[in-house]
């Protein structure tokens, strides 16, 4: 089985503790250390680094490298602008296809979000692996079981259950809805008829390729003629002149929501997965109750509920009054005070820092 992490986001919802150089993958944000690495050590248990591949930026490879010198530089596969994660999964597809065995069961990662249960989760990987390996034309989710209404992830709407192992439940995949409307989230978390997509997928390259030559014709003729430069001394000018053609677009929307229910099959389980995506999110997941507040520096909250204040900056002191649902954070270069509800926001907000002074804050 191949492993492939994907490590190129920017995290701009977790502006400004996430920037460009550095984005929130690479950030100690949990005990110390960085949800990258979390993923990375949990792998590296398990598997051999040549079956381990990263997905990310060129501006990032060598931090990649820093933090793990041991990775093979093969094994770091790198695209020269962001994408999104349609192009970044159909260029790993294409390298991979590249190394061996099209259908050798591949797991696709991510790794800005974090699995608590680590044993049921490689359980599940090893569930995939047997299943993939009686039948490589199909794509395998791991599905969470849902802890409140999140509007923030994709949902999957089981079907018929069959047979499971190692206290996992196996089903067919009814639907699959990215990021659905905060109403539908409320639905289906109290009827109980959807699981949480984490992200994580067991698949084939050659299974996700024929998807998308079926899904993707536009953006597979570009692929094609990317693949043809791999391993060849042309493979950086080619890369570089054609991958920015390619749509932005996320994988969920290029080719998830798209699969024939058919090829596709759930693993379903309790695997205390956290998806930590925004700095609410990451409020949510280190809190031990609704009303508290989660703190980092020198900090004095009065009156203060619900809220997340982070001070990065030594010898000064952050303090708020009578705040409830506020993302406050204080770096040595920048301030964001934003309210919970207003956090998609900020994204768009730093679109506008693009192409002015404020760009050097991204």
């Amino acid at each position: 089985m191949k492993i492939v992490v994907f490590a190129g986001g920017s995290g701009t919802r977790f502006w400004p503790i996430s920037r460009e150089k550095y984005p929130k993958q690479f950030k100690p944000l949990l005990n110390g250390k960085s949800t990258f690495e979390i993923h990375i050590d949990n792998y590296l248990k398990k598997f051999d680094w040549q079956d381990i591949l990263i997905s990310t930026t060129e501006a990032l490879s060598s931090t990649v490298k820093e933090i793990y010198p041991d990775v093979p530089l093969y094994n770091i596969i790198t695209e020269p602008i962001r994408r999104d994660l349609g192009p970044a999964v159909a260029m790993v597809m294409l390298k991979l296809s590249k190394m061996g065995d099209l259908n050798e069961p591949t797991a696709i990662v991510w790794s800005d979000s974090v699995i608590k249960e680590t044993k049921l989760y490689f359980d599940a990987l090893k569930l995939a692996e047997d299943l993939l390996k009686l039948n490589p034309s199909q794509l395998i989710y791991i599905g969470d079981e849902p802890k409140y209404a999140n509007e923030n992830i994709g949902w999957i709407e089981t079907g018929k259950k069959l047979e499971g192992k190692f206290g996992l439940k196996i089903y067919e995949r009814k639907s699959f809805t990215y990021r659905p409307s905060i109403d539908k989230a409320q639905k289906w978390f109290a009827t109980k008829t959807h699981l949480w997509n984490t992200g994580f997928f067991i698949t084939t390259p050659s299974f996700i390729l024929n998807e998308y030559k079926r899904q993707q014709p536009e953006m597979y003729s570009i692929m094609e003629k990317i693949s043809a430069a791999l391993d060849t001394d042309k493979e950086y000018s080619v890369v570089k002149k054609l991958y920015p053609e390619l749509q932005s677009i996320s994988f969920d929307n290029a080719i998830l929501e798209g699969l024939d229910n058919n090829n596709t099959k759930v693993i379903g389980g309790d695997f205390s997965f956290a998806d930590p995506g925004t700095l609410y999110a990451l409020k949510q997941f280190l809190q031990t109750s609704q009303e508290e507040n989660v703190t980092k520096g020198l900090v004095h909250n009065y009156k203060t509920k619900d809220s997340l204040v982070f001070n990065y900056e030594e010898g000064k002191i952050l303090s708020t009054i009578g705040l409830d649902g506020y993302i406050v954070v204080n770096t040595p270069d920048a301030i964001l005070v934003c309210h919970k509800d207003q956090i998609p926001n900020i994204k768009e907000m730093l679109k506008k820092f693009e192409d002015t002074d404020l760009k050097k804050y991204l």
